[in-house]
Formats: structure tokens, C-alpha cells, sequence
């Protein structure tokens, strides 16, 4: 898979690296595969073995990587193949879940998790802040300006700090539990983010913190695979809002990263008509770049159907149930 992929730039959960994350989460790799066609490699695609109400499925994040044309056609013939493999090999595979640029019958809404089909990427290539700075939209270039100013006058620092250790980076996380409790969202324990900077390791997973007489109030766990960055993890805490501590962070790490010789920063989603519910996100995104870039959404594709839709009705039972318990 490596040599098929090449220079071609592909997600890092479509990569070697990204496999000693999933299996310390459990969560065991099922198989690289190259869709072939008249001898060429046309994509590539690794598929993780997940749970869902103790069922196994398999997720493809970010792939398939395609490396010829990516046709509907093309599409649907690699989700009959994979489909089929799936059966031959495990019986109790319920639906594959992985990326596609064109709806087709057999490519569902997510039964769990969300996805996004458009996303912001800082780009980096112009090295300089200023350079990077010229080429976002006017209200972004005030905001990280001001950002920028208003963090250094309350005494902010901001430094990388991925080789912190288990104590350090508890009190870290405690800004994600903050953040939660304040946006609404359940996180990841603590030791999936720990997971993802040990297993990766620095050369594909870093933290950069942004501190205030050394306590911390934001953060960003960036992924890194090739010149491509993601920020793929933040938390922010409520204090910071006054003195704009995730502003100037993602700036600074910007920054830093175009020094490195970084191509481009993912921001990772961003509204649109499929997810609706990413638009409060988006608007803080687009000020980092002047227009959005489109990627390949998330589908569910049944392998077993009778036994997915099964699964769709217990999901839609359990939230009738909470909704009528007001929880």
C-alpha cells in the first residue's frame, strides 16, 4: 500500500502510522487493498475492525485513497468488492463504513459519529505570517492580529509541548472536560489522546499549548502526515474567550508549522447542507482561509442490511427513550 500510494498525499488514518493507534484502542486492522483496473492501482483503502452495540463493522477513515480518477462508477464498484470481501472473510460484519464523493444507493447516513464533506485549510505555502496572513479574508486578518495582541498582553505563552508527560497531560485534558461541559459534547477519556501522541509518536502527533502564568487554557493535538496538518483535536478554556486563547493559538501553530515547511493546517469540518450542525464551527474556520475546501463525506454500506437495519431501529428506539425521559 505504501509503494501504490507513493507520493500521492494521503490522510494519515490511511497510513501505516495510524495503525498502532487503533490497535492500542482495540480495535484491529482488517486489511489493506488496492483496487486494481487494466493493471493499474486506482485506489487504495485500510479498514479497521469497530464495535456498535457490540456488533463489528469496519471503518475506513478518510479513504478510500484514490490515486486515478474517482468516478461514481469506480466508487460503486470498490463498495461491491469490499462488500463482498467482508462476507467472504467475517460473517458478523454488519456495514463498512468509509468515504465517497458521489451519493449512491447503497451509501447511507452515518448510523453513529458525523461527518463532514467540506472543511477550511490554512494554507501554509506562503511561509511567511505575513504571506499567510495577506491571503485570508479581511475579518481574518483583524482577528488573528487581535488575537495576537490581546494573548501576549495578558501574559499568554504558547509552546509545543508533545513530549509532556502522563501527569502534565492530565491537567491538560482538563480543558477538553471544560470544554465539553460548555459546548454540550461528551469527550474521550483521557487516555485516547494520551494513546494518540504515544502510539503515532512526534513525527505524527503533536501538542501545542497555549499557557497563562502556567496554567493551561488551550490546546490543539495536531496530526501530521507528509506537509498535510490536521487539527484534530482542540479544547479552549472559558477564561480564554477574554483574552482570545484559541485564535491566537491556531495562529501561532500556523505559523510554526509554515516555518517547518508545513503545506497546509486542516481545521477538520465545516457546515454544510448534509451536516447542518457544524455551522457555529464553521464560521470561526472561514476566517482562516477565503473559500472551503470540498472533501469526500462518510457513508455507512450495509454488508449484512437485515442486520443493520436492526440496528438502525435500537438507535432510534434509545433516543425516543431519552427524549421522553428529557435526558
Amino acid at each position: 500500500m505504501r509503494l501504490a500510494i507513493g507520493g500521492t498525499p494521503a490522510p494519515l488514518e490511511q497510513t501505516e502510522p495510524w495503525e498502532a493507534f487503533e490497535r492500542s484502542q482495540g480495535r484491529p486492522l482488517f486489511g489493506r487493498y488496492a483496487y486494481v483496473c487494466d493493471s493499474r492501482n486506482v485506489a487504495v483503502v485500510a479498514l479497521y475492525v469497530h464495535r456498535i452495540a457490540g456488533k463489528r463493522f469496519l471503518w475506513a477513515k478518510h479513504g478510500p485513497v484514490w490515486l486515478s480518477e474517482q468516478t461514481p462508477e469506480r466508487e460503486a464498484e470498490l463498495r461491491r468488492l469490499l462488500v463482498a470481501e467482508a462476507r467472504r472473510r467475517d460473517r458478523n460484519i454488519a456495514f463498512i463504513r468509509m468515504h465517497a464523493r458521489f451519493h449512491a444507493r447503497d451509501t447511507l447516513p452515518l448510523l453513529s459519529s458525523i461527518t463532514y464533506d467540506r472543511t477550511f485549510v490554512i494554507d501554509l505555502r506562503p511561509r511567511t505570517p505575513e504571506a499567510i496572513r495577506a491571503a485570508m479574508p479581511k475579518d481574518g486578518r483583524r482577528g488573528v492580529r487581535r488575537a495576537e495582541r490581546v494573548a501576549r498582553e495578558a501574559g499568554c505563552t504558547i509552546s509545543e509541548e508533545t513530549g509532556l508527560d502522563r501527569e502534565e497531560f492530565e491537567k491538560v485534558y482538563q480543558v477538553l472536560v471544560a470544554t465539553a461541559q460548555r459546548d454540550g459534547f461528551r469527550p474521550h477519556p483521557s487516555q485516547v489522546y494520551w494513546d494518540m501522541l504515544t502510539s503515532l509518536g512526534p513525527e505524527h502527533a503533536r501538542l501545542f499549548v497555549l499557557r497563562r502564568d502556567g496554567v493551561p487554557h488551550c490546546w490543539d493535538l495536531v496530526t501530521v502526515s507528509g506537509k498535510a496538518a490536521v487539527a484534530y483535536y482542540g479544547a479552549s478554556s472559558n477564561e480564554s474567550r477574554t483574552f482570545r486563547g484559541a485564535e491566537a493559538l491556531d495562529w501561532d501553530v500556523a505559523c510554526r508549522l509554515a516555518a517547518e515547511g508545513m503545506w497546509g493546517l486542516d481545521l477538520m469540518g465545516a457546515e454544510s447542507t448534509r451536516v447542518p450542525e457544524l455551522y457555529s464551527v464553521g464560521r470561526y474556520k472561514r476566517r482562516f482561509a477565503q473559500h472551503p475546501t470540498e472533501v469526500d463525506g462518510a457513508w455507512d454500506v450495509p454488508v449484512r442490511p437485515v442486520l443493520y437495519r436492526a440496528l438502525v431501529k435500537a438507535r432510534r428506539a434509545r433516543h425516543a427513550a431519552r427524549r421522553r425521559l428529557g435526558r
